[in-house]
């Protein structure tokens, strides 16, 4: 398990080889990458953070995950800072024995990092600057989880 939160952006396929450096014994890979959204004149997000704090939320939340499927590895990058549209923002690599663990573990972790994990977004717009809530939409999902 690496949890990596950091400001500078991250290349995917070196992030897949340090993943695979920590553990090649998977039979299945998933892979989720997430994006600042570039839309309604998007200008910039800032995603604000205590790295210690995210770090051992995140961490908790792959335990988890770890106890509900069989993974071989996790690989969490989460970045804070000032990032523009089209930037990472964050990546999930969950590795298995077989897919159907890997995909759900991958779900669930981006689930809870959404809903759970420290992190505080504000988006910057040419005319208004706005602090991200939380949706009842991402609530819904966690509850999901809660009787899986």
């Amino acid at each position: 398990m690496d949890i990596n939160i950091k400001k500078d952006d991250f290349e995917i396929t070196e992030e897949i080889e340090i993943f695979n450096q920590n553990s090649s014994d998977h039979g299945a890979v998933s892979i989720f990458i997430g994006k600042v959204r570039p839309e309604n004149g998007l200008k910039s997000m800032e995603i604000d953070c205590y790295p210690e704090m995210a770090q051992k939320e995140i961490k908790n939340i792959a335990e988890i995950a770890c106890s509900k499927w069989t993974l071989n590895n996790i690989r969490i990058v989460h970045r804070y800072g000032s990032l523009k549209p089209n930037e990472n923002i964050v990546l999930v690599i969950t590795g298995s024995s077989h897919r159907s663990d890997s995909m759900s573990a991958n779900e669930f972790i981006m689930d809870f990092l959404k809903s759970s994990a420290p992190f505080w977004k504000k988006e910057i717009y040419s005319d208004k600057e706005i602090w991200v809530e939380q949706k009842e939409s991402d609530l819904r999902k966690l509850y999901q989880w809660e009787s899986f």
